[in-house]
């Protein structure tokens, strides 16, 4: 069953006649299709596969055979469209639980929308830290590679560590930890823009003032704090895109086309660097690969194709994988450098090995971890419980 089949336009429960206008022109695309929307678990499913594989390249591969080569671009590549995958369904995603929000409410539910983001991010998170305070304790505590600034390898020179203030801010989903869970860098971002969304939201479609004010806040904490992650105005932009393609006539040229030329602009004048993915003419592929898949992937109806099991289920784990995996590769690492650092039968063995646990982990905890509904209804609980001083 798809997370989002529950996805779908409730315009006439609402009350407001604006909120409730605009709510239905963005949930009447095509997510209310159940069969529509499982195309979105495959991508989520397949996107978090191909960063393993690039991972685990990086790691075990590339620094006995290939570092510098075509196939460490190409793996390179691979990983970034999955990363550019991820924000592009989070946009449509998010703006559609937004609309679905208001459709159902006549109004904007910001208590509602906090529990759902909370109740998705931090039962994968809290699992990915603890399995990065893991990897650090146990290469430090064997005095493996990777500790006391030792390299890791050619995954990290300075080794494996983090601070407390890096713990704490990524517990708050704000900074941090990204030198032992490296994927955690693209969470932030997704989060300031969860954040924003949701205030634009609240500053949109509260009735209240003092809740426009504080919806305004929240866009403006996201805004000026922007600069802290990298490429942030960038990964928005594609992000917009994505959210975008909920607009039912955006498949039309004469919708899409402007929109497709603004995202290009948006992100070909975001800062660019010198490395060959994010420089000016990496950034370009990149934009222009985004609105391709925008269009022939987000709004055309694919609701014929039938995918395997296997392949529908990975959707099921990918956020799990996808945050957790790095910790469990660098201990890998780590322990393969110990035995043999150049051993290419030591460091194919050792790549297997710490790819199948950490698909074993994700694929284990994500029953628990991403069954959002429950622990929606186990935080409803929790927050509404009387206190035991007050019985």
């Amino acid at each position: 069953m798809s997370r989002y089949s529950n996805i779908a336009p409730q315009c006439l429960r609402a009350t407001d006649l604006t909120a409730r206008n605009i709510a239905c022109v963005f949930c009447s695309g095509t997510l209310v299709d159940h069969k529509n929307t499982l195309r979105f678990d495959v991508a989520r499913g397949v996107a978090a596969l191909v960063v393993l594989v690039a991972h685990v390249a990086q790691a075990f591969a590339w620094r006995l055979y290939g570092g510098g080569s075509w196939l460490e671009m190409m793996s390179g590549w691979a990983a970034r469209f999955a990363v550019l995958i991820f924000f592009l369904l989070s946009g449509r995603l998010i703006v559609a639980s937004i609309a679905s929000n208001i459709s159902r409410n006549g109004y904007f539910d910001a208590s509602g929308y906090i529990l759902s983001r909370i109740a998705r991010l931090y039962p994968p998170l809290l699992f990915a830290v603890a399995l990065a305070v893991g990897a650090v304790t146990i290469v430090h505590i064997f005095d493996l590679p990777g500790a006391n600034g030792t390299p890791l390898g050619d995954l990290r020179a300075s080794g494996l560590h983090f601070t407390a203030g890096e713990l704490m801010r990524s517990l708050l989903l704000y900074n941090g930890m990204t030198v032992v869970d490296g994927p955690l860098w693209t969470l932030y971002i997704e989060v300031k823009l969860y954040v924003s969304a949701g205030g634009a939201a609240i500053f949109a479609f509260s009735r209240a003032p003092v809740a426009r004010l504080v919806g305004a806040a929240f866009v403006l904490f996201a805004v000026l704090t922007a600069g802290e992650h990298y490429r942030f105005w960038f990964f928005a932009s594609v992000w917009c895109l994505g959210a975008i393609t909920n607009l039912p006539a955006a498949h039309k040229a004469k919708i899409f086309l402007p929109i497709a030329a603004a995202a290009i602009l948006l992100c070909y004048a975001a800062p660019t660097f010198s490395d060959y993915i994010d420089s000016p003419r990496g950034s370009l592929v990149q934009v222009i690969s985004c609105v391709a898949i925008a269009y022939a992937f987000l709004l055309r109806n694919w609701a014929e194709l039938h995918f395997p099991d296997w392949l529908l289920k990975s959707g099921d784990f990918s956020y799990t994988l996808y945050v957790s995996h790095f910790p469990v590769l660098a201990v890998g690492l780590s322990l393969s450098l110990q035995i043999d650092q150049t051993s290419v039968v030591v460091a194919v063995i050792a790549a297997l090995c710490s790819a199948a646990a950490a698909l074993l982990l994700a694929f284990i905890g994500a029953p628990l971890l991403e069954n959002t509904a429950v622990t929606k209804r186990i935080l409803k609980r929790w927050l509404t419980a009387e206190p035991s001083w007050a019985a």
